[in-house]
């Protein structure tokens, strides 16, 4: 199958092959300045005092953790609509993650994480879905007065911002990732940042050892074949049965406790240096789906906030009856008109291995999961590729007579 628009495209650039090359006709693959240049800009651009370079977001999050003092028997709040990354480093630390639902925009809230809180929680991970910020300030608000660390998951929207501010500098700790489908889609990595230089001294109990040479290289050829290279290989891909992109909600891999490499900072650094403009393309293109769809009775477009990093157009689509999964129908439709889109979370309460975890119905994740299409919104999408996905998700909903009266249409430029 060859798609038109491929699923997620790096969004990479002169810049970016420059610094791969850099990198590797000068040997500095593992050990080399892009680290510490990738660390200043991070430090200027999200305003804090502290950047810590580590091989995946995931384990940004561990450090996070370790530096709010999470602990045996402690509980971390987390939404039941996310990725399921986030429970392994909660794992990590011994302590027990505790899932929320979320609020319309599919986003965790104040009111949600006010509805889960016991005398064990220790601390709230806020990530901000599709790059659309969460209204963290209430969240801080909340946990601030009861004495809870608050992490602040930009793993997503990096770029985002809310009132002006860096969406990652809120909290008493941010989480930054530069791995696969992200808006700054690299080869992997993060950073843990803090505003405050003294959460991040060196003693949070993880020693991490430098990053391996054959794995960062391979990782590389990976990601620049079946990713960046996508629209090309996926029919090699297809032919070989190997699937590339992963079920979001399968089993997460376990991370590698490693400092990030310089090859990969390298390649975040040039990523970092085009954000403002990738950002600028995924927002016209959210604004031209809220123009073309907007006036469509049979779905909703979950709104994006002002300062949204647009890293997709969630749409909800309702069926009349459950046993019709218009979602599934669309999906498919897209697939054979070349455009390779995805339905969105399963919660992760309903996850089989995840059960343990689950303390009380979620409601509104449970009742709107399967009805969700996450659009593309990469600058690789033109926007003719974009009115033709319109065309065919109007077609598509032709067959839907009856609007469902929860369903309404938002408007709101980010």
């Amino acid at each position: 199958m060859s798609y038109r628009v491929p699923l997620s495209v790096p969004y990479w650039n002169g810049a970016t092959y420059r610094g791969i090359l850099r990198s590797l006709f000068s040997g500095r693959i593992i050990k080399g300045p892009d680290l510490g240049n990738l660390r200043a800009a991070v430090i200027e651009r999200l305003g804090v005092e502290e950047a810590v370079p580590c091989g995946s977001g995931s384990l940004g999050l561990e450090i996070a953790l370790r530096g709010c003092d999470v602990g045996e028997g402690d509980e971390v709040i987390i939404p039941t609509f996310c990725c399921t990354s986030v429970v392994p480093p909660i794992l990590a630390v011994g302590a027990c993650p505790v899932l929320a639902d979320v609020g319309d925009e599919l986003n965790i809230t104040a009111e949600k994480v006010e509805a889960v809180l016991t005398q064990k929680t220790r601390a709230i991970v806020v990530p901000h879905l599709f790059g659309n910020p969460a209204d963290i300030n209430s969240i801080v608000e909340l946990a601030h007065r009861k004495e809870i660390r608050v992490i602040d998951d930009a793993a997503q929207a990096l770029g985002a911002t809310i009132d002006g501010r860096p969406v990652g500098s809120f909290g008493d700790f941010g989480i930054l990732s530069f791995g696969s489908e992200k808006v700054c889609f690299g080869l992997g990595g993060g950073l843990v940042v803090s505003r405050e230089r003294k959460n991040l001294n060196g003693n949070l109990s993880i020693d991490l050892p430098p990053a391996q040479l054959s794995p960062t290289l391979l990782t590389f050829l990976s990601t620049l074949a079946w990713r960046r290279w996508r629209r090309w290989t996926l029919p090699v891909q297809a032919w070989l049965s190997h699937p590339i992109t992963r079920d979001p909600d399968s089993p997460p891999i376990p991370y590698r406790k490693e400092i990030l490499s310089n090859f990969n900072a390298a390649i975040a650094l040039s990523l970092m240096q085009t954000l403002g403009e990738n950002i600028a393309a995924r927002r016209a293109r959210v604004r031209a789906y809220q123009h073309l769809l907007g006036s469509d009775d049979h779905l909703q477009l979950i709104t994006h906030q002002p300062g949204s990093a647009c890293l997709s157009q969630v749409a909800r689509v309702a069926s009349r009856r459950r046993s019709d999964d218009l979602a599934a129908r669309l999906i498919k439709t897209l697939h054979s008109a070349g455009y390779e889109v995805q339905g969105s979370y399963v919660p992760i309460h309903l996850l089989s291995g995840y059960e343990q975890w689950f303390r009380q119905r979620l409601p509104h994740a449970e009742r709107v999961w399967s009805d969700l299409v996450e659009l593309p919104c990469g600058p690789e999408v033109s926007f003719a590729h974009v009115e033709r996905i319109v065309r065919v998700v109007k077609q598509a909903l032709k067959s839907v007579v009856a609007t469902p009266a929860y369903l309404r249409v938002f408007h709101k430029t980010p």
